[in-house]
């Protein structure tokens, strides 16, 4: 909890963007005494981290879990007094499909994950000394920030996770273990990434069986940190400027919104967009940012399911990477039988090239309908959800760029050409940290205290 500092009351701080990040920088500054208004563009707050209704469809807005390790988003569960609202799901697990038929993937490593079939003796040796060894590591790594790896090993950031995994554990862990849970949780390839994600997090992973979900939706937090603040929805923010007395904010309508200081926490890739003017080291941030896209489909079902879920392992025929069935459940606002499906990347980029990023359902229909018998005629509702930046790509050297950004940001920009009010706007986001909302949390709650050093800086600065 931040100390209220009475000077701080004068300070106006915009934040644009109400996800967890931008809205735990907002809540953070407030409590320390600083003026704070959010904007976001969208009608409802919590970015990747909400809920969302279409008819009798409910699903999120991206999140889905939340791990257990994250510090900084634990202490906002703990100030908002919602530890109660953490619902839990013990060992969770899903039915992979190979072309042998089927076998149990844990989302939390344990040791029936040794019982995984097509695993070579010298396979299962490398997992028992591995999962020792990344219990060794955990006191070096932070799960909330991919780049604490670099503390293990800083050639990791130049080292894919497939390569990694390979060369580390062996090609069946990578092809039957590693990779299904990628591809069906996140959307990613072990080939595009580094093995920064996956050194950071696994480590805090092993010996825990338990992740949660929230009572009442993933926007839960979202919702009640907007309603300690100024919030203004359906207000897109069109360009941030910078001068040495604050910042400007240009809104959609027309109408300015003047500043002391600014916190940026849209997605990186729009971030280059936003900022007028952007410095060496921003530009060179914003043109490094990449993100994965997310496809999905939701149906309502009007005949019973037991739950299901599966992922696919990777070269199998179809484009569904996730298939999970969802019993109806009234008293939870959920009055269908649901069916999720989430598309593998190869089919993701298929949608973009086809144009059918609106109708993703044209896809993978006829999978469902061999899968499921008298599909069509049990289907009353079908939603298409595409999540154009779902994740940040932690791809090789992305780490080495974000290391030296926060560099640049904390103690690099307190040097800046205050003529220019570079110093007045920090940065923050999954882009900048992890590529999980706990991650974003703790992205929010850094940059709020580089952006507090700063202003509790500036009298003494002015008066020098």
């Amino acid at each position: 909890m931040q100390t209220m500092d009475p000077s701080l009351s004068g300070q106006r701080v915009a934040v644009i963007g109400a996800g967890i990040a931008g809205l735990t920088a907002a809540y953070r500054l407030k409590e320390a005494g600083a003026n704070v208004t959010v904007f976001d563009a969208q009608d409802v707050v919590g970015g990747r981290m909400g809920d969302r209704r279409t008819g009798d469809l409910v699903y999120n807005s991206g999140a889905r879990l939340v791990y257990p390790f994250g510090r900084a988003f634990n202490r906002l569960i703990a100030d908002l007094a919602l530890q109660d609202a953490l619902v839990p799901l013990h060992r969770l697990s899903a039915q992979c499909v190979s072309p042998h038929g089927e076998h149990t993937i844990e989302l939390m490593p344990s040791p029936r994950s040794l019982a995984a079939p097509g695993l070579s003796l010298t396979e299962r040796v490398k997992l028992v000394a591995h999962a020792l060894a990344m219990r060794g590591a955990k006191r070096h790594v932070d799960p909330d920030w991919a780049t604490s790896a670099l503390r293990v090993d800083p050639a990791l950031d130049d080292t894919t996770l497939a390569a990694y995994i390979r060369e580390t554990l062996g090609p069946n862990v990578l092809a039957r273990m590693v990779e299904p849970v990628f591809r069906a949780t996140r959307s990613f390839n072990p080939e595009t990434l580094s093995a920064l994600f996956y050194v950071s997090t696994v480590p805090h992973m092993i010996g825990e069986s338990t992740v949660h979900t929230l009572k009442g939706g993933m926007g839960r937090v979202c919702q009640m940190l907007a309603s300690r603040l100024d919030v203004r929805t359906a207000t897109p923010v069109r360009k941030l400027r910078r001068h040495a007395d604050g910042v400007e904010l240009a809104l959609a309508d027309g109408t300015t919104f003047s500043a002391d200081h600014a916190v940026c926490a849209v997605e990186g890739s729009l971030a280059g967009t936003l900022i007028d003017a952007p410095t060496r080291e921003e530009r060179q941030m914003f043109d490094a940012v990449r993100y994965n896209a997310l496809g999905v489909v939701h149906y309502g079902f009007s005949q019973p399911l037991p739950p299901r879920m599966n992922f696919a392992m990777r070269g199998l025929p179809g484009r569904i990477a996730t298939y999970q069935q969802l019993p109806a459940a009234p008293a939870q606002g959920r009055p269908l039988t649901q069916i999720y499906c989430q598309l593998t990347p190869e089919a993701a980029d298929d949608a973009v090239r086809q144009g059918l990023e609106d109708n993703l359902d044209v896809l993978i229909r006829d999978e469902l309908r061999a899968r499921i018998p008298g599909f069509d005629r049990h289907v009353v509702q079908v939603t298409n959800q595409w999540i154009a930046r779902k994740l940040p790509v932690f791809s090789p050297g992305y780490g080495a760029r974000v290391d030296a950004f926060w560099r640049w940001q904390e103690v690099g920009m307190n040097n800046a050409n205050t003529e220019s009010g570079t110093e007045r706007v920090v940065y923050c986001g999954d882009w900048l940290s992890q590529a999980l909302l706990t991650g974003a949390c703790a992205s929010g709650e850094r940059a709020a205290r580089a952006l507090l050093g700063r202003m509790q800086a500036e009298p003494a600065r002015l008066a020098a």
